[in-house]
């Protein structure tokens, strides 16, 4: 009971939050509502998306605010005001976030400098880019074709949901699923474990920065769809809303793991409850305290977890030990001075065979 209430909580949580709203406001039970809830959020999926897989690689990157803003600057200005064909210009977004993405990885990996200095520098850096190309004002003229493909009406949501989503089943099912996922996420629990291991936790690192950037520059090319337009601080506003639900998503699905459908609920559940305080005429700073709070309140259950887990470890393999020795025999643990019975090396090695069976 205990366990499935660890993991499925925040769906309890995000129902009864619904179930609250239903009651409280009639505006609510509009079937537009929901509509406007799933559908306005492809966006956020996205760049949350792209936060999970960098965090998964154990490094952070505050830079996919910013990317998401130049992409989409980018794209309007290339497309609407340079004249450029639209496919050409959506490669050369793509290859914006590649380009940014690759910097990141450079800096961090052979410099040695913190992926979260490196990135809010980055950060820093490419938001004055993307003000110099556009200025402050929001441009738009963007091809029609964009806009009517992403902004298209699926069973009463927009495509780019199902953008949102196909995404989401990709990188699970790279995580879950293939050998390399496994690998990103047992290196992204220890570098050094891992490369005891026998694995390259540089790689993985590197191609998780890469990654998220290539998915933030999506994210750019699909809030232009939506929209028809960009403004040289349009992604700054994901940042915060997609750390929060990517560390309130750990605490659901897989507790204690960042993971991919454990942070579409937590998007849903948090703009839910925004959704609800401003139809009840909660405005203006609603979203800053809900989801600043959010993520705070994420974070330490995720610290919580992780200690309970690791406790609960420790005694299951002291436990273990000491079922396996004959009656009257000194557990090795417990005699002073006792030797390991197996050097960092082999404990790595077992290690990262269990994460990849």
């Amino acid at each position: 009971m205990s366990e499935a209430v660890e993991r499925y909580g925040l769906l309890g949580a995000w129902a009864l939050v619904a179930l609250g709203f239903v009651i409280a406001e009639p505006a609510f039970r509009d079937i537009a509502t929901a509509q406007i809830i799933f559908g306005s959020q492809s966006t956020l999926l996205i760049v949350a998306l792209a936060v999970v897989v960098v965090l998964l690689a154990g490094e952070f990157d505050m830079s996919v605010g910013a990317v998401v803003s130049v992409s989409a600057t980018l794209l309007v200005y290339l497309n609407a005001e340079q004249g450029w064909p639209l496919l050409l210009a959506l490669v050369a977004v793509l290859a914006i976030g590649l380009l940014v993405g690759s910097a990141n990885a450079l800096i961090t990996l052979r410099f040695g400098v913190p992926s979260i200095v490196v990135t809010l520098g980055m950060a820093t850096l490419i938001a004055g880019i993307s003000a110099g190309i556009a200025g402050t004002a929001p441009r738009g003229g963007v091809s029609q074709p964009l806009i009517d493909t992403v902004s298209a009406q699926l069973f009463g949501l927009p495509v780019a949901f199902y953008i949102a989503v196909a995404v989401g089943f990709a990188l699970w099912f790279f995580v879950e699923q293939t050998p390399r996922g496994r690998h990103l996420v047992f290196a992204g629990r220890g570098h050094e474990v891992a490369r005891l291991a026998g694995l390259r936790p540089d790689r993985y690192r590197a191609g998780a920065l890469i990654a998220g950037s290539l998915l933030a520059s999506l994210a750019g090319i699909v809030l232009v769809g939506l929209t028809g337009a960009s403004a040289s601080d349009a992604g700054n506003s994901f940042l915060l809303p997609a750390f929060a639900a990517a560390f309130l998503g750990s605490t659901t699905i897989k507790p204690g793991q960042f993971n991919v459908w454990g942070t579409f609920v937590a998007v849903y559940f948090l703009v839910t409850g925004v959704t609800g305080l401003q139809l009840l005429g909660y405005t203006g700073w609603v979203e800053q305290v809900f989801y600043g709070g959010s993520l705070l309140v994420a974070v330490i259950v995720t610290r919580v977890v992780a200690r309970q887990r690791t406790r609960a470890a420790a005694a299951a393999a002291e436990a273990a030990a000491l079922a396996e020795s004959p009656p009257g025999t000194a557990h090795p643990a417990a005699a002073p001075g006792a030797a390991a019975e197996a050097t960092p090396a082999q404990a790595a090695a077992s290690a990262a065979k269990e994460a990849t069976a």
